[in-house]
């Protein structure tokens, strides 16, 4: 069983039927889920994997924006802490989705064959490399450490013989293992980061190599690029033991259409917001007047702004009742003031003249909420278990 599954299933057991999921389904439901990410960024609920290829300090830097750019969190991000076999199988996973391996070169050291973490040696970085494995210095775990202080001291799945603390002169490449950068230290580079391959394994590496790169996630909501109807969305969230997102805040609302956007993409229409209404009406403000529209929102289509690449399910329905909104736990949907519904939508079945049965709640990647026909297929959310 993958580590974030651990976490999540702690979480939920006892409380939801979700419990009783075996383990095999759990692991082929995650790996549904994500396969079909179509932004380069896949994620659990505890990892995000980016496979656009950096140098270690590049990672390390589009680590630290993550959160603010997904999560809402001013705290600066890390790049991913492995320090557990759950963790290591779920960064494993994560590498075969996104990077299958028979796909990849057969060259063992080939970039995409590997993903930066954020082990780094720290202490002792100048050890003299010694060739012959058994006449290496012993490996000392507390030499290299996580960003929050801890060391690799009750896990570790170096590669045998590895760390080597292979040392490279300035301005040279490494031809022996086909390395893609140059060394642009002053003094010898030295092989002081971890990455992780396939199979799970580690292997010390020079900063100014190229791989994907993860990082550790703590958003709220697990992000599906599969086009699924409002059910199927709704069972694929509860075999990994979740639940369609809620959305309960403005807060949330801004950190579900910002995940939209970094793992599914933009839409263009970002800026349109307040500015859509059904069948091309003109949103009006408080007193009655037209709210002039930007150009690039009055040059949309009808079906440019309905296309489901832009829309993603939640857990909202109305099915119960018409026109009282609750999410699957039950609980009211509009529970916080100025729910962003689109224009027009909601509760408009009967005033367009149109027949029950838009019962489910989509958002858009511009933050607004419309009712739609479950039948329809669309991406969808699924919501993590945070304390």
């Amino acid at each position: 069983m993958t580590g974030f599954l651990a976490i999540f299933l702690a979480v939920v057991m006892g409380h939801t039927a979700h419990a009783e999921v075996s383990m095999a389904t759990q692991v082929f439901g995650i790996k549904d889920l994500i396969e079909k990410l179509p932004n380069h960024h896949f994620q659990t609920c505890n990892l995000v994997l980016s496979i656009n290829r950096a140098n270690f300090t590049t990672a390390e830097s589009r680590c630290q924006q993550l959160p603010a750019r997904v999560a809402m969190d001013r705290q600066r991000g890390t790049l991913a802490t492995i320090n557990s076999k759950e963790a290591n199988d779920d960064l494993t996973m994560l590498l075969n989705i996104a990077l299958p391996i028979e796909e990849q070169s057969k060259f063992k050291y080939a970039g995409n064959r590997w993903a930066w973490t954020g082990l780094r040696k720290v202490r002792n970085t100048d050890t003299k490399h010694i060739q012959k494995i058994n006449k290496r210095i012993p490996y000392n775990g507390s030499d290299w450490e996580w960003y929050d202080g801890s060391t690799p001291k009750d896990f570790e799945s170096w590669n045998r013989g590895q760390p080597d603390q292979r040392p490279l002169k300035p301005g040279k490449k490494s031809n022996e293992y086909k390395k893609s950068g140059r060394c642009q230290e002053e003094n010898d580079c030295r092989q002081n980061q971890m990455r992780v391959n396939h199979f799970g394994k580690w292997d010390d590496a020079f900063g100014f190599e190229e791989h994907p790169y993860a990082c550790d996630y703590k958003g709220k909501y697990l992000v599906s690029g599969l086009e699924k109807t409002w059910t199927e969305a709704k069972e694929a969230c509860e075999a990994i033991g979740l639940n369609l997102a809620t959305v309960r805040s403005q807060r949330e609302v801004e950190e579900l259409r910002r995940a939209l956007l970094y793992f599914l993409g933009e839409s263009g229409f970002e800026e349109c917001k307040g500015q859509f209404g059904h069948h091309g009406k003109q949103p009006v403000n408080k007193r009655g007047k037209v709210i002039k529209k930007k150009k690039v929102c009055t040059s949309a289509t009808m079906e440019e702004r309905w296309d489901v690449e832009h829309w993603a399910w939640t857990g909202g329905n109305d099915e119960a009742k018409e026109g009282k909104f609750r999410w699957t736990d039950g609980s009211e949907v509009e529970a916080f003031a100025n729910f962003p519904w689109i224009a027009s939508a909601g509760k408009d079945n009967k005033a367009k003249g149109q027949a029950a049965g838009q019962n489910c709640l989509t958002i858009s990647k511009w933050g607004e909420f419309d009712d739609s026909y479950r039948e329809h297929k669309k991406p969808f959310a699924c919501e993590c278990p945070r304390g």
